[in-house]
């Protein structure tokens, strides 16, 4: 085809999968959407295939919505679809995350033919279950993590299944909220529909349909180009987690690595059995790390679609963290994705060692601190989804970023202020922690904290991370990164130190709660690090002197400070 007219439907496409994730943060009536954008948007063909996202999405959102989609069409049946239907699911066997991450998906038709999809899938604030935020590795099945909705029709012809709607906001806390970010979603899906009709109108259907075809076909060829010229082999790497929230009991994470040709064949069947708690994760979110990883070292700059991802096959075994199996509860999906994407790093660094990646802060670092209050013209419940989550590591030619989301998920931190005007919280800290980053010839980026007094009387905090005990790794003779942190009423005579995955537990009102996410891991020897950077990491506090003096073998005095 024409390339221009390719650029422009394609990056016309990807507007409107922009606009679906503003529409959604602008009408959300959550703080982890409206703040935090922890929900993604993508547009499909009529094969389930992704052919533009939001530019901010999830990768770990997006790239897993192709399987739950057409798990739902296996299930509802693909000729069941009328103009004006409107899919959802939390289901995360068929291809999904976990329960809070609910999907809606219209279906596009043109003159009666289907031609794609309009995607959302958001991280719900509250879906039901066990406590307040629904987010507690310590269930054994999932039954007890919240509701599981199954596919079916939330329209029907362009006609609000009641039923469906009435069963669903009977389940989760706050149904006002609920409601609201329902119908954010549907909102955001409607506007894809409206838009692309558009472009259907000045182009036509046939044209579109040829980019469609014209993106994944091109996004495939980039990939198996790079694949092509890395040296064939295979690669092992492993990294392991810090418990499975009921035991602690490392899980460990295996791949092996194959690279044939223009092809790349990973295998994590060698890791752990499923667990017994919440660290379990499904074939498709697995299949988001490697794949995360893969873009990120072959093709970064080109905007990502499932023709990107076609070189790449993945192996699990079902019946191991990686590949869990009902009733398996899943809500931690995201520790144990983001080690499938650590271990996929750590091999491609053996692959193609100038482009290495050292790991980061390796959790989602998932918080939640809520429970029920009695104030006039609030909500029955608040809960406050903090992020402790993290640092990037060391890069080949940079430092790791500090103090950011690490990996698949792009969410970002809440502002204070915003999460001080809807919770009982109040602030006492916010700010980058130096000496957390592993020394190196370049730095891992440092963790962060975020410290603040619980003001309720009836208030529980659960925990759902990591690298508690095991730190972030450093590569290349790099040193690893400091582990993550999680302390109540620290620096008093009844201070406590807390793991990394702790099940719903009372809070008494004006308990401190210090949350720290780990350092990211070094690259290189840090006696290769050049002295200009260790001045300019003493100037702007990433590192003390004291702890320079210790890591790094060259001695350093930091710049005299300006008049």
């Amino acid at each position: 085809m024409d390339p221009f007219t390719v650029a422009v439907l394609q990056e016309s496409l990807i507007g409107i999968a922009g606009e679906m994730k503003a529409v959604t943060m602008k009408t959300a009536y959550t703080q982890i959407w409206k703040e935090q954008g922890d929900l993604s948007c993508c547009l499909m063909n009529a094969n389930g295939e992704i052919v533009a996202q939001d530019p901010t999405g999830f990768p770990g959102h997006i790239t897993t919505m192709p399987y739950q989609l057409q798990g739902t069409l296996r299930c509802l049946g693909r000729d069941s679809l009328v103009p004006g239907d409107v899919l959802m699911t939390n289901d995360p066997y068929i291809g999904g995350t976990h329960l809070p991450d609910v999907m809606i998906a219209r279906p596009l038709f043109w003159a009666s033919q289907l031609y794609g999809f309009a995607c959302n899938r958001g991280h719900w604030a509250d879906i039901g279950g066990m406590g307040p935020g629904s987010y507690s590795a310590s269930t054994p099945e999932i039954y007890q993590e919240g509701l599981f909705v199954p596919p079916v029709k939330l329209f029907e012809a362009g006609k609000p299944n009641d039923a469906v709607i009435e069963l669903v906001l009977g389940n989760v806390r706050n149904r006002s909220n609920a409601y609201g970010d329902l119908r954010a979603q549907y909102s955001s899906c409607h506007t894809a529909q409206r838009r692309v009709e558009e472009l259907i109108q000045k182009y036509g259907l046939e044209c579109l349909l040829q980019v469609m075809d014209e993106v994944l076909t091109l996004g495939e060829a980039k990939t198996r180009q790079t694949i092509a010229s890395f040296p064939d082999g295979v690669y092992h790497y492993r990294d392991c987690l810090d418990g499975d929230g009921l035991s602690d009991v490392q899980v460990w994470v295996d791949l092996a690595l194959t690279i044939d040709g223009d092809e790349l064949i990973a295998d994590y069947s060698g890791s752990s059995r499923q667990s017994s708690g919440g660290i379990n994760c499904s074939h498709s979110a697995t299949a988001s790390g490697i794949q995360y990883a893969v873009k990120c070292m072959s093709d970064p700059d080109s905007p990502p679609n499932s023709g990107s991802y076609r070189p790449i096959r993945v192996i699990t075994r079902p019946g191991t963290v990686l590949d869990a199996q009902p009733p398996a509860a899943m809500v931690g999906f995201g520790e144990i994705s983001l080690r499938a994407m650590d271990v996929a790093f750590g091999a491609l660094t053996q692959v193609v060692p100038n482009l290495a990646v050292a790991s980061g802060s390796g959790s989602t670092g998932v918080v939640v601190v809520g429970g029920r209050r009695s104030v006039p013209g609030r909500k029955p419940y608040f809960y406050a989804l903090e992020l402790s989550s993290g640092a990037y590591g060391a890069r080949p030619d940079r430092d790791g970023l500090n103090a950011i989301r690490y990996g698949k998920g792009n969410a970002g931190h809440i502002p204070i202020e915003a999460d001080e005007l809807e919770n009982p919280l109040t602030f006492l800290r916010y700010e980058i922690v130096p000496d957390t980053g592993g020394p190196g010839r370049f730095r891992g980026g440092n963790g962060f904290c975020r410290v603040f007094r619980v003001d309720a009387d009836d208030a529980v905090i659960c925990i759902t991370a990591d690298r508690d005990l095991t730190p972030p790794p450093g590569i290349l003779g790099g040193q690893a990164g400091a582990c993550a942190r999680y302390l109540l009423d620290p620096n008093t005579p009844v201070a406590r130190q807390l793991r990394s995955k702790v099940p719903y537990t009372p809070l008494r009102k004006g308990t401190v709660v210090w949350l720290q996410s780990a350092g990211g891991g070094g690259l290189g020897r840090p006696e290769d690090r050049s002295p200009d950077l260790i001045r300019r990491d003493l100037k702007n506090g990433y590192v003390t002197e004291e702890h320079s003096r210790s890591v790094y073998p060259h001695s350093v005095q930091p710049d005299p400070p300006t008049s």
